[in-house]
């Protein structure tokens, strides 16, 4: 085994030379990630175009797997970057600026589908949707559905007051006027969870305002915004026609309950509400009187993009437009409301004639692309926090957005710039020359099927959209759709042939009106480019060096053992072997790469290539934003919650010490629930419990939204924790109790000690061996304490631009700034500071309490 570590060079780790495997090839295995819900109507939908597609190509077969919405392109990048990422991958357009700038072995992590789609392919779907799946130049994805947000109501509510349904004439003062009178009791006019982002998007169309201009650049606090914002607000805090703290989930249960009258939502959730028996209507956002504008939300495109490290691209395309086909995409769009992106399906009968398809697919059209670049995926992270501090009256909805502003700005001139990859000039391409004979248009068959059309071009075209290259006379010809043109004095075109399966012999054959032109055979045999598997060389090594020296360290200790004639310890350094080497592989070298980590620039645009810099990364730990004061924070949640885990452990140990208790096993076995329940799920129901409409305002008789205010939040989650830890510590220091003679006790009570005395000078000094360990332990696991934190507030409420959130401690920022910013050295410094603070801590802390002394 150690050899095995010690000479990895003898091992094959993998190769980016394996052959590329199509549909028509030996028995292949393609695996898929998608994100619909689990036994949802798009999950079924879904199975069924797979095994079709399974049944259509025997040789294939496919893998599914089940990965969550929120953070499928996390766990995408995050299985890249380590070698596993599946052949296909559905992601969503606003997710592809994140996945964009990150490499692996150079590589981005996404293959670039330009070479793999023909114009007829790509003619399939509309041209913006197809646009959408573009990340700079390259085309990451295949466009199977769309997403926008639309006016949805409750008609029966509308039908008890009389009022005429929403239509496409209303206005915004239309929408509030109806949501005013429809807000009564328990019921809310309008359900809209006021500080999330993408809910404002569309009203800051609305008003005017635009998240970027046309260059690119952030105008987040352009004409509009700011009114759009407040207006947005006021819904909640002056109208009161929306809910106090209404969040997604939240708006989701009062329209299902009918304690909504209108939402504004998406297609998405529409079989949901109408699964609820709801009698249910949709419409266009309305229009903005001052600015004329209709609300224009964004539009987001789904779609299949193919790994960069699949072995079996070709057969992966081949899924991923079956996925994306007319047939699918009708299935998807009749059975589940999906909004469809084939152009056939603009003119099918069975779209047209439903009402809830054509009606979002009608507010599709008036809605704008969700921009696919980095600064998009960058812009929820400012407006939180400018959402967070006009909502909490900290700043003005001008100052904040103009703060939002200023740090994406910020955010986007420090972003770190992946390096242009090469293309693979020659990969499933194959050049046709075209002498022309004086026609007017020109086709061109690969195999017998359509792949290029050419026409003159008589005015009607644009510039080529940089998918293929077609030259006329070394020119770039213009496009139509995806239609050619070409000059009237053109002599001469050369076109790249897209979609050519490697190593297949292609017949291409060339039309014009006249007859058959050309006709010639070709083959290209560019193979793919793969990134390689990772180095494994200097882990594998390192990991063999720490078990020989496990190993000489031990065989050392029991010679000395043997020397000094110590035959009871014979097997001992034998026993303590396997947890020695499971410490050191799994403990021991991760802290040490750790600190190597630290000292170097990694960042998710370069994984693998980073260098050595010194302290910089500590150096920007020390001086960023917020580290004083996330600092402090961490220090008074530990040594609140540990004081509290051990006094309120400690006193409930002694009462349940008493011999005159009765019952002192149910007692125990109902104190010990809250430790026994899985956290993440007692977390849960606590955040749900605080929510304004949760079961502590119920009981109180108000709608405090305790999380969105920084002190509450603080006191919320430290509440949470102590109520966790409580019945940890409280059998730990029962057990201890137990252990204390009883004889020392009736002693005491024969000199008269008992009560508080005998407590003070007694227990709690026998006690010491076993609280000054438990204390420690405490204070270690608290420090470190990630899940209450990021399940209960995820450490917001943010109220400061680039800094940490008011509730968050060291662990979960670290966890920010690793898996949000992509900055892996940055993040190891920070994990550094705090195994150093926690060290010092925990050497001082055994110095002043004698706690070895103790415990021996």
């Amino acid at each position: 085994m150690v050899m095995l570590f010690l000479v990895p060079g003898c091992l094959d780790f993998g190769s980016g030379d394996e052959a590329i495997s199509s549909a028509s090839d030996g028995p292949i295995t393609i695996e898929v990630w998608h994100t619909f819900a689990a036994e949802s109507k798009e999950e079924v939908a879904f199975t069924n175009a797979v095994r079709d597609f399974e049944t259509a190509h025997p040789n294939i077969t496919v893998e599914i797997t089940l990965v969550p919405f929120g953070n499928a392109d996390q766990l995408f990048m995050t299985a890249a970057q380590g070698g596993e990422a599946p052949d296909l991958m559905r992601l969503s357009s606003d997710q592809l600026g994140a996945i964009g700038e990150v490499r692996v072995d150079g590589y981005p992590l996404l293959e670039d589908l330009r070479p793999h789609l023909t114009p007829q392919d790509r003619a399939e779907f509309e041209a913006r949707a197809l646009d959408s799946m573009r990340y700079g130049e390259e085309l990451y994805g295949i466009p199977a559905s769309q997403d926008c947000l639309s006016l949805i109501y409750n008609k029966a509510l509308f039908d008890a007051e009389g009022l005429d349904y929403p239509n496409e004439n209303w206005t915004e003062q239309d929408l509030l006027a109806a949501a005013q009178q429809l807000t009564q009791q328990d019921v809310q006019g309008l359900a809209l969870p006021i500080k999330t982002a993408y809910w404002w998007f569309p009203i800051q169309e609305g008003f005017g305002g635009s998240l970027f201009d046309q260059q690119g650049n952030p105008t987040l606090d352009s004409n509009g915004s700011s009114e759009a914002m407040r207006w947005m607000l006021d819904l909640e805090l002056t109208e009161e026609v929306v809910a106090t703290g209404t969040q997604i989930e939240g708006m989701k249960n009062q329209f299902i309950t009918s304690k909504a009258a209108m939402i504004v939502d998406g297609p998405w959730n529409w079989a949901t509400y109408e699964d609820s028996r709801l009698n249910i209507g949709q419409t266009l956002l309305p229009t903005v009187v001052q600015s004329g504008e209709r609300m224009s939300p964004l539009v987001t495109y789904k779609g299949w993009t193919v790994s960069k490290q699949s072995a079996h691209k070709v057969a992966a395309t081949e899924l991923a437009l079956w996925l994306s086909s007319q047939s699918v995409q009708q299935e998807f769009a009749l059975e589940t409301y999906t909004m469809p992106t084939h152009v056939a399906l603009d003119t099918d009968p069975a779209i047209i004639n439903d009402e809830v398809i054509s009606g979002f697919l009608e507010q599709t059209k008036l809605a704008t692309p969700a921009p696919t670049t980095r600064a998009m995926s960058l812009i929820y992270g400012p407006l939180s926090t400018a959402f967070e501090q006009a909502y909490t009256g900290t700043a003005s909805t001008s100052e904040a957005l103009s703060g939002a502003n200023d740090e994406l700005i910020s955010l986007i001139e420090n972003l770190q710039r992946a390096d242009q990859v090469e293309p693979n000039l020659g990969y499933r391409v194959i050049d046709a020359n075209i002498s022309t004979d004086g026609s007017q248009n020109y086709t061109i068959y690969v195999d017998g099927e359509l792949h290029t059309e050419l026409q003159l071009d008589v005015g009607q075209g644009v510039t080529n959209t940089g998918y293929d290259v077609c030259t006329a006379d070394g020119n770039q010809m213009n496009q139509s759709g995806q239609i050619r043109l070409f000059p009237d004095t053109t002599q001469e075109i050369k076109c790249s042939l897209t979609g050519m399966i490697p190593d297949k012999l292609h017949l291409i054959e060339i039309y014009s009106p006249n007859g058959q032109v050309m006709s010639f055979e070709a083959v290209t045999g560019v193979g793919d480019q793969r990134p390689e598997a990772g180095d494994t060389s200097p882990v594998l090594f390192a990991i063999g060096a720490i078990v020989l020296s496990l190993i000489a360290l031990l065989s050392y200790g029991r010679y000395r053992d043997g020397q000094l004639g110590r035959t009871n310890s014979r097997l001992a350094h034998f026993y303590i072997a396997p947890a020695m080497l499971a410490l050191a592989i799994l403990t021991f070298y991760p802290v040490m790469y750790g600190f190597w980590l630290s000292f170097t620039d990694a960042d998710q645009t370069h994984l693998g290539e980073q260098a050595f810099i010194g302290l910089t990364n500590f150096w920007e730990v020390i001086t960023a934003s917020g580290f004083i004061r996330v600092t402090i924070f961490t220090l008074v949640w530990t040594v609140v919650n540990v004081t509290a885990h051990i006094g309120l452990g400690l006193f409930l140990a002694s009462i349940l010490q008493r011999a005159d208790l009765k019952g002192k096993t149910a007692y125990r076995t109902i104190l010990l629930l809250p430790w026994a329940v899985p956290s993440y799920i007692s977390v849960l129901v606590w955040k749900g419990m605080f929510q304004p409409d949760g079961l502590i305002n119920d009981l109180l008789g108000t709608d405090i939204n305790f999380l969105s205010d920084p002190t509450g939040a603080q006191i919320v989650v430290i509440l949470v924790n102590i109520w966790l830890g409580v019945p940890f510590m409280m059998m730990s220091i029962s057990g201890a109790l137990q252990a204390l003679p009883k004889d020392m006790y009736e002693a005491a009570e024969v000199e008269g000690v008992t009560g508080w005395e005998a407590f003070r000078h007694l227990t709690l000094p026998n006690l010491k061996s076993a609280l000054v360990p438990l204390s420690l332990l405490g204070f270690i696991w608290t420090f470190n304490m990630f899940n209450v934190i990021y399940l209960m507030t995820d450490g917001g409420p943010n109220l400061y631009f680039g800094e940490p959130g008011q509730t968050d401690i060291l662990i979960t920022y670290v966890y920010d700034v690793a898996f949000r910013d992509g900055a892996y050295g940055v993040a190891a410094a920070w994990s550094v500071i705090i195994f150093l603070m926690l060290l010092a801590f925990s050497w001082t802390y055994m110095k002043q309490t004698n706690a070895t002394e103790a415990a021996a």
